[in-house]
C-alpha cells in the first residue's frame, strides 16, 4: 500500500492544492502556511474523533461557504500481497472493482446554514467519477475499521495521554492479579469505613439534618461516605523514571524527557493495533524540547523502524530530518496564494555511507528561501562575511550558504529546483589531466553542462592549465557565460576563488595578509578555511562593497536580488 495523492478545496487556508505523496512525508514551510491545517485535512479524513467535531464556517477557505469542502486521498493498492493493501480492499469490498488498483477517498462537507455546521459524508471507491458513499455505523464509517491515526501534537500533554489510555497500558492479566484486586478492595472499604468516622464528618451529619428539617419535615438524617473504589485504581497513578542503581523516583518533570516519554507511549499504543488496522503517524514538530543528539536520535527512530511505515511529519528542523531516505519533501509556501511543491527524495547509492551529512546539508538548505550554493568552506567565510556587511539580517531574511563539499551540486540542485527554491551556484573553473592524457579536460565547463542538462559551452580539451589559459578559455566564451548566468543563475569564477578575489583586493590582501610574504593567493589556497578566517576578519565594509560589486562575484548581487 503506497499514499499516492491528496487533493484539498475550499478548506482552512487552502483553495485547492494537490500534492504528491509517498509513505513518509516530510512537511516545511514558514509559519502560518498550513501545515497544520494540511495534517487537519488528512485527520478528518481518517480520524474519527476530529470528523465527529463536523466543520465550522472557519474552516471554509475565506468562509467561502457557498461551495463544499473536499478532501481526496489516493492511495495504490496495487501490491496485492502487501497485508495492509489487503485490509483496505477487504473494507471496499463492492466499491472497488477488480482490476481497479487505486482507492481514492473523499471527504465532502456542503456547509448547512440553518444549522451552521458542515457535516463531513465519506465516499470512497476505485473511480473518481463513480465513489461510494460511506456506511456509517453510529459515528463509526467504514474506515475507521481500517485506519488508526495516531496524532503526536507539538507539545502533548503527558500526563493526560498516560491517564487517558492508563487501563489499556496497564492491562491486568495475570492470575495473581484476582488476589491481588481483592485486597485492594478490602483496603478501600477499610479506608473507607475509617474515613467516614473522622470527627469532622461525625460532625457535619450531626449539623447539617436540623438544617435541612427546617424546608422538609421528615424523620431523616444525612450520612457522608467515603467511596474509594477499584475503579479509580489508576486516576492518581503518575510515571517516574527511576535510574539504574537508584532506588530514589524522580518526576518527568524535564520537557525533552517528558517528550521521549510520550514516543514511547505512543508506540505501546500502535502495538496493540497494527495487526487489526492500518497505523498512521501524523506528528508536529517533534523536535520541541529535544535536544539536538536526541532529535537526531528520533530521526533515526522515525525513518528507520518499519512501525512508523505510513507518517506525515512537520518539522522546521535540520536534524530531525538527519536520516531520511525514501521520503516525500512537500514545501508549503505562500505565493500569490498558498501553494506547495513536492518531491520524492532518495540518497543516491554513492553516498550512502555519508547520508547523515548529504541529509543535513539539504534539510539546512530547504528551509530557506534563496540558497547560494557554493563549493567549500572558503566561499561560505567569504560571502557569508560580504553578505552581512550588505545586510546584517541576510539569514533571517531567508538567504543561506551551502557548501556541497565532496557531494558536487547535483543532489542539492535537483531537489531544489524541484521544491521552487531559488538557488544559485557558484563554481571554479577548473582544469584537470586526465590519466594518461596530454591536455586538461576543461572541467568547469562540462560541471556547468551537466547542471543545465544540455551542451551549451565546449567541452574540448585544452593545451595547458596555467592561470592566463584559464582566463583566455572563459574570455573565448564570455558571451555564453553571461547568458548562462542570466538563464540558469549558474557563475562560474573566471578562474578560482583566490585569484578571482586577488582580481578585485590584490594591494588589501597583501595588506591583510603579511604572513603571506606577498604571495596571497599560494596563502590563501595552503590552508584554505583558516587563512580565509584571517582574511575575511579584517575585511572593511569598503573591501566588501568592491567585491559584491564586482564581475567576478556577481552571484553575491543575485542572491541579495
Amino acid at each position: 500500500m503506497k499514499f499516492d495523492m491528496v487533493t484539498i478545496k475550499n478548506f482552512r487556508n487552502f483553495e485547492n492544492i494537490s500534492v504528491a505523496l509517498t509513505n513518509k512525508n516530510v512537511l516545511f514551510g514558514m509559519n502560518d502556511v498550513g501545515k497544520t491545517n494540511f495534517l487537519y485535512a488528512l485527520r478528518f479524513v481518517f480520524d474519527k474523533d476530529i470528523r465527529r467535531q463536523n466543520f465550522n464556517d472557519t474552516d471554509y477557505y475565506k468562509k467561502h461557504i457557498g461551495s463544499p469542502i473536499e478532501i481526496i486521498v489516493t492511495i495504490d493498492i496495487s501490491d496485492q500481497d502487501d497485508s495492509d493493501s489487503q485490509k483496505l480492499r477487504a473494507k471496499l469490498k463492492g466499491a472497488l472493482l477488480s482490476g481497479q488498483n487505486k482507492v481514492y477517498i473523499k471527504v465532502a462537507a456542503s456547509y448547512d446554514e440553518k444549522e451552521m455546521v458542515g457535516v463531513p459524508i465519506l465516499y470512497w471507491g476505485g473511480d473518481l467519477d463513480e465513489l461510494e458513499e460511506m456506511k456509517v455505523h453510529g459515528t463509526f464509517f467504514e474506515i475507521d475499521y481500517v485506519f488508526n491515526v495516531i496524532y503526536i501534537d507539538a507539545y502533548v500533554d503527558l500526563y493526560a495521554l498516560f491517564k487517558k489510555n492508563a487501563n489499556a497500558l496497564l492491562a491486568n492479566n495475570d492470575e495473581q492479579d484476582r488476589s491481588t484486586l481483592e485486597n485492594i478492595q478490602q483496603t478501600c472499604n477499610s479506608l473507607n469505613a475509617q474515613i467516614s468516622s473522622l470527627s469532622g464528618i461525625k460532625s457535619f451529619e450531626e449539623k447539617i439534618a436540623p438544617e435541612y428539617r427546617k424546608f422538609r419535615h421528615e424523620a431523616v438524617t444525612v450520612s457522608v461516605k467515603s467511596e474509594i473504589a477499584v475503579k479509580g485504581l489508576y486516576s492518581n497513578i503518575v510515571p517516574y523514571i527511576k535510574q539504574d542503581a537508584d532506588d530514589s523516583l524522580y518526576p518527568t518533570s524535564g520537557e525533552g524527557r517528558k517528550k521521549l516519554l510520550v514516543y514511547s507511549i505512543f508506540d505501546l499504543l500502535s502495538k496493540e493495533e497494527e495487526d487489526k488496522k492500518i497505523n498512521l503517524f501524523l506528528i508536529e514538530e517533534p523536535e520541541n524540547h529535544l535536544h539536538r543528539s536526541m532529535q537526531i536520535a528520533l530521526s533515526h527512530v522515525l525513518f528507520s523502524e518499519n512501525k512508523y511505515q505510513y507518517l506525515f511529519i512537520t518539522t522546521h528542523s535540520p536534524y530531525v530530518l538527519a536520516e531520511m531516505d525514501q521520503v516525500n519533501l512537500v514545501r508549503i509556501y505562500n505565493a500569490d496564494k498558498i501553494v506547495s511543491r513536492s518531491v520524492l527524495y532518495v540518497v543516491p547509492e554513492e553516498f550512502k555511507e555519508q547520508r547523515k551529512m548529504l541529509n543535513r546539508g539539504l534539510t539546512e538548505a530547504i528551509f530557506a528561501d534563496k540558497v547560494l550554493l557554493v563549493e567549500g568552506p572558503s566561499e561560505m567565510v567569504l560571502f557569508g562575511k560580504v553578505l552581512s556587511e550588505k545586510n546584517p539580517f541576510y539569514e533571517a531574511d531567508g538567504i543561506y550558504i551551502l557548501s556541497v563539499g565532496g557531494f558536487g551540486f547535483k543532489p542539492y540542485q535537483s531537489i531544489l529546483n524541484a521544491l521552487k527554491i531559488y538557488n544559485v551556484v557558484k563554481t571554479d573553473n577548473d582544469l584537470r589531466k586526465p590519466r594518461n592524457k596530454e591536455t586538461y579536460s576543461v572541467l568547469g565547463f562540462i560541471r556547468l553542462n551537466g547542471l543545465i542538462g544540455e551542451t551549451i559551452l565546449p567541452e574540448d580539451p585544452v593545451n595547458e592549465k596555467s592561470v592566463a589559459a584559464k582566463r583566455e578559455l572563459y574570455d573565448k566564451n564570455r558571451e555564453t557565460l553571461d547568458r548562462i548566468r542570466s538563464n540558469y543563475s549558474l557563475y562560474l569564477s573566471r578562474c578560482s576563488l583566490e585569484e578571482d578575489l586577488d582580481e578585485v583586493i590584490h594591494d588589501k590582501m597583501v595588506e591583510y595578509l603579511p604572513s603571506a610574504d606577498g604571495n596571497v593567493i599560494g596563502y590563501l589556497q595552503e590552508a584554505k578555511n583558516n587563512h580565509m578566517v584571517e582574511l575575511a576578519e579584517k575585511l572593511t565594509q569598503n573591501d566588501c562593497e568592491l567585491i559584491f560589486e564586482h564581475y567576478n562575484f556577481a552571484c553575491l548581487k543575485r542572491i541579495a536580488e
